[in-house]
């Protein structure tokens, strides 16, 4: 019995000499209490209040007459902002019993909860004396309900090619070590929430500024729509757009991947166009045609005023108008399209479906924006009505045209370098705001010749840029400004450029590089031509071609173009034509020209104009075309059409069907894509077989499978 009575005393002995560990002391700070004072916008270089949503001005009768305590709050959002904002508030130092600390003097850091901080660092952090804080945070990219946070810890760094930039001499300097051995307590305050109008696919498409190549929004995890169960619809707010203003959201699926689907909200409000940036410097020089101002007609329906001779309203902001000239311009597009990335086919969607609500994280892939790790519900699933009704909401969401305006080209000749590839400026917000839309390509030209340009056979191909020679004119060239490129990406970057473009070994060729189409299946296409659109033509920018009249059995000149112009050429009568120096001189056993038809040429090295002859008076068009290229993706769509082909091949059958791809034109259903380091960089992807159609070539017929256009 000793022993374990000598154990039990041992054991005592040891577990009275065990250390005992304090509890850290409590901070004598516990929170901070937030309140917003005001949130701010400043336009023009005046500070004023922020906008709220239509229905909250309408009911007070305009902004400005909107209570400042009612903004914000969820009977009156805010709108989403575009650009930066700044939000006053001030804050208050607590103690662990919520009493006012008053012996608390910390510099204090700032966040805004969704949102991302802007500004140098003196919005970023404020100095809190005696307890008391009142500081201003300048914040991007809000929406939904949004608190603004104050916190006992360093500012939020602001980065610059891997290191910390911006004004470091404005950053606070770091208190020293407190009795506990600490630097910061990491207390944190937030302030209540302030109501931002829930995101829409539009919110998440428009860039900041002008520069199409990313989403504000990347990296948020965001949910666009409401379920019924949650209360009421996502409603649009459209400043500019009065029919689609307080309209439900309407999200329809337009097209279905192997990986994902596209989508399109096609309520969506219609945006006016903004040419200039917030310095005031021209981005844009060839902005979209006004609206139509519509009036009355005698018959009693409507039509353009200067047809009705009496005043009218602007088709879509409804201003008071008596000449179009008086209307607003607006995009083309309405941002309000995404693809949704779904690593699989969607089961259970079929295109024209309707949705309540899309939710994932924003990405950006080449400069496309889509939506990863989705979610989604469905209002309506179009296949389980009857099949007259399966383009319910489909109907809604057309494609709009891609023409030589929405390229970004100049409404002058002679074309620019970068016309050559449609919209190959970053700063083109025409296309951005048709991204993942559906999109129509008029008679576009498929290739006839493949380069590979792939000479060191490891699948890829440099890419070019614009730049200036050392005489100051601008040419094609490399895309590295910093360094010397390697030889072998020099060549590969002239191989791909004079195929693309279609100059030095390529000239006059329509011309593909065969490693990009191997390896991504996409290709470029020649766009359609300048000229009047009764033709079938461009006619978006109005000085690229010139109207010459006929007078009959006289000969007319259409001259000063130069050697290597492209031209395109339209008659409304029968002529004879004839290419020269300007003194050629036509007759009728020249070449024949039916009115109506359409003719290309690439004017020789001693050619600079176009004799026409016409035994009737009439009016023929001749237009400077930039053979402006587009690239085309068919694989998935119509993957048994053979868009690399020989027509003389020794297959008679295979031999006819490239002649007759060559040989026409093409109509193209398809949704526009950014691919940035792709030349072209934007990328149209048909859905099946019946988004294209064919225009066959004189004395041919269309390609199988693709039917002729009606």
């Amino acid at each position: 019995m000793s022993r374990p009575l000598s154990l039990f005393a041992a054991s005592l002995t040891l577990l009275s000499g065990c250390w005992k560990i304090q509890p850290p002391p409590l901070d004598a700070v516990s929170t901070f209490a937030v309140e917003v004072k005001g949130v701010y916008q400043v336009v023009g270089g005046k500070r004023g209040p922020l906008d709220v949503v239509t229905s909250c001005a309408s009911r007070h009768g305009g902004q400005s007459k909107v209570p400042a305590a009612e903004r914000g709050t969820p009977a009156c959002h805010y709108v989403i902002p575009r650009g930066e904002i700044e939000i006053d508030f001030a804050a208050q130092a607590l103690d662990p019993t919520g009493a006012k600390l008053t012996a608390f003097t910390e510099p204090l850091a700032y966040r805004v909860d969704p949102g991302d901080l802007s500004g140098d660092y003196t919005a970023r952090w404020g100095q809190m004396t005696d307890g008391v804080l009142n500081g201003t945070v300048k914040t991007v990219h809000v929406f939904g309900e949004v608190r603004v946070w104050v916190l006992d810890a360093a500012p939020e760094p602001i980065w610059a090619n891997g290191d910390l930039g911006g004004n470091v001499s404005a950053l606070p300097v770091e208190p020293g070590p407190s009795t506990d051995g600490g630097h910061r307590s990491q207390v944190a305050g937030a302030s209540p929430a302030i109501f931002f109008d829930d995101p829409t696919l539009q919110a998440l498409q428009i860039p900041d500024g002008f520069d199409n190549r990313s989403s504000p929004l990347v990296g948020a995890f965001v949910t666009v729509g409401k379920n019924p169960e949650n209360g009421g619809a996502l409603l649009q707010t459209c400043t500019n757009d009065p029919r689609r203003d307080g309209k439900p959201s309407a999200m329809v699926v337009t097209g279905i991947s192997p990986s994902g689907f596209f989508v399109s909200d096609v309520t969506a409000c219609r945006l006016q166009e903004w040419t200039a940036d917030a310095t005031g410097a021209v981005q844009v020089r060839t902005p979209e045609l006004p609206e139509k101002c519509l009036g009355a007609l005698a018959d009693g329906g409507t039509g353009p005023v200067e047809d009705a001779g009496v005043a009218g309203k602007c088709e879509v902001s409804e201003k008071a108008c008596t000449a179009s000239s008086q209307c607003p311009r607006y995009l083309p597009g309405t941002f309000g399209n995404m693809f949704i990335y779904n690593y699989s086919y969607p089961d259970g969607l079929s295109v024209g479906d309707l949705l309540f609500t899309i939710s994932g994280s924003v990405q950006e892939f080449t400069s496309s924006t889509q939506m990863t790790f989705p979610g989604w519900t469905i209002a309506e699933s179009v296949r389980t009505l009857p099949p007259d009704q399966w383009s319910k909401w489909l109907q809604y969401a057309p494609p709009r045209e891609v023409t030589q305006r929405t390229c970004g080209m100049d409404d002058s000749s002679p074309p620019f370098l970068t016309d050559a590839l449609c919209g190959h400026n970053k700063r083109n917000l025409k296309m951005e705001s048709l991204e993942a839309g559906l999109v129509l390509l008029r008679g576009v030209r498929f290739p006839t010749v493949f380069d590979n340009c792939d000479f060191n056979a490891d699948g890829t191909v440099d890419f070019f840029c614009e730049q200036k020679d050392t005489n100051g004119s601008w040419m094609w060239g490399t895309c590295n400004f910093t360094g010397v490129d390697p030889p072998n990406s020099i060549a590969e970057r002239e191989c791909n450029q004079e195929c693309v473009i279609g100059y030095g070994k390529h000239h006059g060729d329509l011309c593909a590089e065969d490693a990009t189409f191997t390896g991504f299946g996409q290709f470029p296409v020649e766009l359609n031509l300048p000229g009047p659109a009764k033709y079938g033509l461009d006619e978006s920018l109005p000085s690229r071609f010139t109207a010459v009249p006929l007078t009959a059995a006289t000969v007319a000149h259409a001259g000063g173009y130069g050697p290597g112009v492209y031209v395109s050429l339209v008659c409304d009568v029968p002529v004879s034509w004839k290419a020269g120096d300007g003194t050629e001189t036509p007759t009728a056993t020249d070449a024949p020209l039916s009115a109506g038809e359409v003719v290309r040429y690439e004017l020789g090295a001693t050619e600079s104009s176009l004799g026409l002859l016409g035994a009737q008076s009439g009016t023929c068009w001749v237009g400077y075309s930039a053979k402006a290229k587009i690239n085309l993706t068919t694989k998935d769509a119509i993957p048994e059409l053979a868009v690399k082909c020989n027509p003389q091949d020794a297959d008679a059958t295979r031999a006819k069907q490239c002649k007759n791809l060559q040989g026409a034109t093409f109509d193209v259903v398809g949704h526009l894509m950014q691919v940035q380091p792709a030349r072209p960089r934007w990328n149209v992807i048909p859905r099946d077989v019946d988004d294209v159609c064919c225009h066959p070539g004189k004395g041919l017929e269309c390609p199988k499978p693709i039917k002729p256009c009606p």
